[in-house]
């Protein structure tokens, strides 16, 4: 009966080894060196013997195991702290620091908790505050999508209390629309008040074929109408177009 028993715990132990471990650790080293003694020791009959190697096999196997465990661990945590910083870093992209302080602060101090416990070799708490760290900036994208929105409205809402107006004009032939600085400046879309030609002259004689004479600007190009009262202007000048009246300041 002794003898059968050492049989079953001698053929166990590869088995145990090779399921409980893939790393090539001292611990694993031992248990195969110990099945290797217990069943050498089994060979000569020392039966005795064999069960006090094959007890101490089982016993490297087991710490095999721990270890590997322990290191898979240490693995994942140490991934899921590098994850939770990139995650933090892409935050900072899109100015989360800046516009969502409490979320970003929130999650910065859990990244750091868990960079300490994996320090400390506490591997399952520093993944459980990785983890929550992400969780802290958990619908950031949707929160900066809506932020985004709501601004982009305010500026539509405030460009449409402030008026529609053209910036830039192309100039026409003089015969049919009798297009000069002074007539330009003139048109309500414009300033409303043909004595701000100069403002359309200075901001344009990088276009001009003679930027010192003013009075000559040729049909076809495009110049550019600068704000000069905070209104908002964008978009080239369009004749089936209703903008607004300029108001004279």
């Amino acid at each position: 009966m002794k003898k059968l028993l050492v049989i079953v715990a001698i053929f166990l132990v590869p088995f145990i080894v090779a399921a409980a471990s893939y790393a090539d650790n001292q611990y694993q080293k031992l248990a195969e060196a110990y099945a290797v003694r217990a069943q050498d020791a089994f060979d000569s009959g020392e039966y005795d013997l064999a069960v006090e190697y094959t007890a101490k096999a089982e016993e490297n196997a087991e710490l095999s195991k721990q270890y590997v465990e322990m290191m898979l661990l240490r693995s994942d945590a140490d991934t899921q702290i590098r994850v939770a910083r990139n995650r933090l870093v892409w935050a900072r992209s899109i100015k989360a620091d800046e516009n969502f302080p409490e979320m970003y602060n929130e999650s910065m101090a859990l990244v750091e908790q868990a960079q300490v416990a994996f320090s400390a070799e506490q591997y399952e708490e520093a993944k459980r505050l990785a983890l929550q760290s992400m969780d802290a900036l958990a619908g950031l994208q949707e929160m900066d999508d809506e932020r985004k929105r709501l601004e982009s409205e305010a500026l539509a809402a405030a460009s449409a209390s402030a008026g529609t107006y053209p910036e830039y004009y192309i100039i026409h032939d003089w015969n049919k629309t009798k297009d000069c600085f002074w007539n330009i400046a003139a048109k309500p879309f414009v300033y409303n008040d043909p004595y701000k030609w100069e403002i359309l002259y200075n901001a344009n004689k990088g276009v001009l074929v003679n930027a010192s004479n003013p009075d000559v600007i040729q049909p076809e190009i495009t110049i550019r109408i600068p704000s000069i009262a905070g209104e908002v202007r964008q978009g080239t000048y369009d004749p089936e177009v209703t903008y607004s009246v300029f108001e004279k300041k």
